[in-house]
């Protein structure tokens, strides 16, 4: 009995000696920001647009959702602003997208991203960060697409849009950060566009240091996921190919080369010049998911129809590595191979300028291993 006195008076002067819950908030008292937007305004001031989750008031209602904007001439200062405007406190706990208009992000996010960075409170590992072309703000102006709210609806079309290898992978606020601050690395995410009452998906966004330099459309934007040796679920590819040897009738083709296996091979070499070569070979497994040739896709004919679509698809790769380098971008890292096998000879370039100079020899081979149950 007095062994269980004692333990009890123990663990009432310990409960004494715990803190209690001193800074609790209640969920009703909060709105929780989902998606933030920036742009610059006419006045070249900063414009926050943010949707505003809001908790109902009783067990039987939804939650809704509110857009409110603000304007101050930094990211905190327009955050502290629209504070003003709304009942009760906002917090950014669910924070899951931050757009960026075009013409902003051409002058560089690194302002943006500051205050993300250095305020623990806001996450930044899970946060997507997205270009609108115009202006973030009009993409916020349908509140609701369909039964979903806005950031559901773009939370959905960006994993649908990643799971058909358009963007890959997913690019979030942390890695952007990491390769803003590396000399050998650049960064693409995804752009989107309002069309209409529509919210569309233009490509991808290219970015050299912290700067939005040009893009790439959605077919590109495909093959730069590839070349990048990266892919999604699915990776579809449609073309029209020559339907036998020597025949000039034309048939189209779609192969999915995400289902399998990309070999790839990236070799960066500084030649006795001076000059950056690299060496960016791709080996594609590829399944016929529609065939509209009218021929039996026999050996001979899959042979040819490899030759032509490698032939292609190299061409494709060269108009792609063409692109990001008139974009000053180097989405593929070639600068981080140089300062990790080149580094004497990277000590005594300048990226921004000697990158243009790069000397691309891509190579894509395509090998069909499925034609389906109709062969």
């Amino acid at each position: 009995m007095t062994r269980r006195i004692s333990i009890f008076l123990i663990v009432m002067l310990l409960s004494l000696c715990l803190t209690g819950c001193w800074d609790r908030e209640y969920l009703k008292d909060l709105h929780l920001a989902y998606t933030a937007g920036y742009d610059l305004n006419d006045e070249g001031m900063l414009q926050e647009t943010v949707e505003l989750i809001i908790p109902p008031e009783n067990e039987q209602l939804n939650t809704k959702n509110e857009i409110h904007t603000s304007v101050g001439i930094t990211a905190r200062s327009a955050s502290d602003n629209l504070r003003t405007k709304v009942r009760g406190n906002i917090r950014f706990n669910k924070y899951g997208f931050l757009l960026i208009g075009k013409s902003l992000a051409q002058k560089g996010i690194s302002p943006i991203m500051d205050v993300n960075f250095r305020d623990p409170s806001n996450p930044t590992s899970n946060v997507r960060l997205l270009i609108a072309d115009g202006k973030a703000s009009d993409l916020f102006e349908p509140k609701m697409v369909g039964e979903l709210k806005l950031g559901e609806f773009i939370n959905d079309k960006i994993k649908s849009l990643e799971q058909m290898s358009v963007f890959f992978p997913a690019e979030t606020m942390d890695t952007v950060f990491r390769a803003m601050m590396d000399p050998g690395q650049d960064f693409a995410v995804p752009y989107l566009a309002k069309e209409g009452d529509n919210i569309v998906a233009k490509g991808v966004a290219l970015f050299h240091n912290d700067q939005y330099t040009g893009s790439l459309d959605v077919e590109k934007g495909l093959m730069l996921v590839l070349l990048k040796g990266k892919k999604g679920t699915n990776a579809r590819i449609t073309k029209r190919v020559d339907t036998e040897t020597g025949q000039k009738d034309r048939g189209t083709i779609t192969i999915n080369v995400g289902r399998k296996r990309i070999k790839r091979k990236f070799d960066v070499k500084v030649n006795d010049k001076g000059e950056i070569e690299v060496d960016l070979k791709l080996n594609l497994q590829a399944v016929v998911e529609e065939y509209t040739g009218g021929r039996k896709l026999d050996e001979p004919e899959i042979k040819k129809i490899n030759q032509d679509l490698s032939e292609m698809l190299t061409r494709d790769a060269e108009t792609v590595l063409h692109e990001i380098q008139k974009a000053n971008s180097d989405v593929l890292g070639v600068g981080r191979k140089l300062i990790a096998y080149h580094n004497k000879e990277w000590k005594t370039m300048n990226w921004s300028e000697d990158y243009r100079k790069v000397r691309f020899r891509p190579q894509v081979e395509v090998n069909i291993v499925d034609t389906g149950i109709l062969q």
